[in-house]
């Protein structure tokens, strides 16, 4: 699905494995480069979505990891064993991503699944930046769902497009290393700027409009009142 020039969304919600957290295709100047990768459940159809868009799987040099959870790199090992893909993340989510340590990527607790160990070839920092195709793409440091989340300033066009990845709506648990004070001054950082649009981790392919004032939103309703009541995804529930 085209969300603007050169930028896809080719897994998540409505697409691909219901395991699955939002993922990105945006065109490099050289080849193409994904935002997360879902998880092996959705792979194959993750690759056919891609080609779907006019482009070629084994043409994707990098994946820019919003954080070490499986549902958004637990493909990741795949990725770079069938197509040689470097993957960035925040070096405080690269050991539970390294050790494939199965609680803290999420996919024990959510997916009655393991995580298999995957290298992590390059680090991302707040401020970094990568040239694309007519964009650029900026990063934005983002704790609080995970210590290592990170969020992206998209730019084309004269847009501005957030992806949040979890740092908005995401999930909170002490088993993964939530924090809520970090988390508020991430929600501070991500309402001080200006965008356009925005979209998050766990959304069908859409531009989120208005971007501005429904993120102030998002603040407010932040950690008012927390539900320990949760589904796992891996589960059968009658009710």
């Amino acid at each position: 699905m085209k969300l603007l020039h050169n930028i896809y969304q080719v897994g998540g919600p409505g697409l691909t494995h219901f395991f699955d957290a939002t993922v990105y295709l945006l065109k490099g100047t050289q080849g193409w480069f994904l935002i997360d990768c879902g998880t092996p459940e959705g792979y194959g159809q993750i690759k056919a979505n891609i080609r779907k868009a006019g482009a070629d799987p084994a043409d994707i040099r990098w994946i820019l990891g919003t954080h070490g959870h499986y549902d958004h790199v637990g493909a990741a090992h795949l990725w770079k064993e069938e197509f040689g893909c470097r993957l960035f993340l925040h070096e405080k989510d690269v050991g539970q991503v390294e050790t494939g340590d199965s609680v803290k990527t999420s996919a024990a607790i959510l997916y009655g699944t393991e995580s298999t160990p995957c290298k992590v070839d390059g680090k991302i920092e707040e401020g970094d930046l990568w040239q694309g195709e007519d964009l650029i793409v900026e990063a934005i440091y983002t704790p609080g769902h995970t210590m290592g989340s990170v969020s992206f300033d998209v730019m084309t066009g004269g847009y501005h497009l957030l992806v949040a990845g979890d740092a908005v709506w995401g999930g909170f648990s002490e088993k993964i290393g939530s924090d809520e004070a970090a988390w508020i001054d991430t929600l501070d950082k991500i309402t001080a700027r200006h965008f356009d649009f925005y979209t998050f981790g766990h959304v069908n392919a859409q531009l989120i409009a208005d971007a501005d004032q429904r993120l102030k939103e998002a603040k407010m309703a932040f950690a008012n009142y927390y539900n320990p009541w949760f589904k796992t995804f891996y589960e059968e529930y009658h009710y």
